[in-house]
């Protein structure tokens, strides 16, 4: 299993979330949406569009850390990525 890591390395959240998924034992693949004017465009369009950001729309919130696992589902909370990989092993 895989599972990306949509944020910045300019967020404490995001390395934090980095960091909490290592010392796990994951190795996501980090997108640093704030690293390419390309992924943060993306990235823009994602947060305006899907229904996991309808909380985080008109507040000061980009939605740093996000996950999204191989299957295309996204989850803003770390706890989902720990368990989901704790079941596959």
């Amino acid at each position: 299993m895989t599972v990306k890591v949509y944020g910045s390395n300019l967020c404490p959240d995001t390395l934090h979330a980095l960091e909490t998924l290592s010392q796990n034992g994951i190795s996501p693949a980090f997108i640093n949406v704030t690293g390419s004017i390309n992924l943060l465009a993306d990235w823009v369009l994602t947060r305006d569009t899907n229904p996991l950001f309808e909380k985080s729309r008109g507040t000061r919130s980009v939605g740093f850390p996000t996950f999204e696992f191989e299957d295309g589902t996204m989850t803003r909370n770390i706890e989902d990525v720990i368990s989901r990989f704790a079941a596959e092993k």
